[in-house]
């Protein structure tokens, strides 16, 4: 469900009226941006609720025409709604705005004095962050069933995959021959999804995205690039509604499809490895259940760097590791192989080794083995997280002292109504390395909701967050981790 204005409206407690619009309540809204300038637009990217005091009209010689064209900017650029906050300047909504906003087709809602403009814009960051956890629950409950499906075959999966999406599935051959569809005789002909894996392959991901006779369709290549098996082509409403929902369900698909069809040791491997690079462990965990390779209770990451660092890759797959990146090269294997045999498959390139992680945490031991990996030399050609700077960082930060320090900085934080919006808007500072832009986009807000949450941050803190020694602060105080955490995690 996407967060609506309706959805906003309902919410008691910010106490929101509606003045005009009510057919586009239930537009989906991706974030508030506040703003009392004229002309809002440059700072807007589309599909916002507004919140504005109209301190802006107060200047105008002539207010009519200056809503007119404010109106008129804000509808051009996609802006959903405009929340119109009674205080400080009017007591009521100015008649030139309402006038102006149901001339451009705006849904105005009445913001009360006794709502903070932030309170709006929490209760949209959270309605996005509830919502984007049950898309994601929901996407690998899918990708459960889809790999639940595949103890029966292909075509159960090619069943489930268009049973799941409401619309149909087709799978092609190397030489786009259909061999596979669901439901039966539905979607286009052989010979439109013929063209259509054709039209895929010509793409540089070989995964294409359009429309077929009005319904919104994918195709994506089975099998790697230089051993294509063939084209998955998927059609629903859904694939152009929540289109990166609906990748990764499709990617789990088409990874069955392809194992299934070709059974190598190596593929079921790839495949396995790729969802726990992902960290989508439960997914693997099934599929490597359906193909009875089981996982072992510890892994260890390996990313290969320097010359041939892609062929050692590929040693250490065919001596059994589970690939699970090309971006870094990465392989999952067990300690006993990593210390055993990884050295003698390296030949002439390096390898950064992460600590022994369960499964789950596979996503985790990769980012270790990168970082291990850039610390390498022709002098040191292995070298293990465990050993790294960075390592004796996580212990020093697990420190009781450094616990203490974090809770004296940050509890202020914490204790406050909207700490987790808070604290997500400097985590994305910080890793952005104190860029706003970037930082912005990282928490899908506009960067001056994000340097309104600083702000507040820093008030609560005690920090002056133009200062170099306060960043570090919060950097240092942000990183630690939670009591109990292994310094490894």
């Amino acid at each position: 469900m996407a967060v609506t204005i309706r959805r906003l409206v309902a919410d008691a407690r910010l106490g929101l009226r509606v003045i005009f619009g009510h057919e586009g309540l239930d537009q989906p809204v991706r974030w508030v941006a506040v703003s009392e300038l004229p002309d809002p637009v440059p700072w807007l990217d589309g599909a916002e609720l507004l919140l504005t005091s109209g301190m802006w009209l107060r200047e105008e010689a002539d207010p009519a025409r200056a809503a007119q064209a404010w109106a008129a900017r804000l509808a051009a650029a996609d802006a959903r709604a405009v929340g119109f906050g009674l205080a400080p300047w009017f007591g009521e909504i100015p008649g030139e705005v309402i006038r102006a906003t149901r001339r451009h087709r705006l849904t105005l809602l009445e913001v009360p004095a006794r709502t903070p403009f932030v309170a709006v814009d929490r209760a949209v960051a959270d309605l996005n962050a509830a919502e984007a956890r049950r898309e994601a629950d929901q996407a690998r409950r899918v990708q459960q069933r889809l790999a639940e499906a595949g103890r029966a075959g292909r075509q159960a999966v090619t069943d489930r995959l268009a049973h799941e999406l409401r619309g149909w599935a087709a799978v092609l051959d190397a030489g786009h021959a259909l061999t596979l569809r669901a439901p039966e005789g539905a979607g286009p002909p052989e010979d439109a999804l013929a063209a259509l894996a054709r039209r895929a392959e010509r793409g540089a991901r070989h995964v294409l995205h359009e429309e077929l006779d009005g319904v919104p369709v994918t195709a994506v290549p089975l099998g790697p690039a230089r051993e294509r098996r063939g084209t998955l082509c998927v059609g629903a409403d859904v694939v152009g509604e929540r289109p990166n929902w609906t990748a990764g369900i499709v990617g789990t698909a088409a990874a069955l499809l392809t194992v299934l069809e070709r059974g190598g040791d190596r593929e079921l491997r790839g495949v396995v490895g790729g969802l726990l690079a992902e960290g989508d462990a439960r997914s693997a965990a099934r599929v490597a259940a359906v193909i009875d390779l089981p996982l072992p209770s510890e892994l260890v990451a390996v990313v290969p760097a320097g010359p041939g660092h892609r062929q050692a890759a590929a040693r250490i797959v065919t001596a059994g590791g589970w690939p699970a990146s090309r971006e870094p090269a990465a392989v999952l294997v067990t300690p006993r192989f990593a210390e055993e045999r990884l050295p003698g498959l390296l030949g002439e390139s390096r390898a950064g080794v992460s600590g022994p992680r369960p499964p789950a945490e596979a996503a985790a031991g990769i980012r270790e083995a990168a970082l291990a990996a850039g610390l390498t030399r022709a002098d040191r050609p292995v070298v293990r997280y465990a050993d790294t700077p960075a390592m004796q960082l996580d212990r020093l930060l697990a420190s009781p002292a450094a616990a203490r320090f974090a809770a004296a900085l940050l509890t202020p934080v914490t204790a406050a109504s909207d700490a987790p919006a808070l604290l997500a808007a400097a985590r994305a500072w910080v890793s952005a390395n104190y860029r706003w832009d970037p930082a912005a986009a990282a928490a899908r807000v506009h960067r001056e909701t994000l340097r309104a949450r600083l702000n507040r941050l820093a008030t609560l803190a005690g920090l002056d967050l133009d200062v170099p020694a306060d960043r570090l602060a919060l950097s240092l105080a942000l990183t630690v981790p939670p009591p109990g955490t292994d310094p490894a995690d």
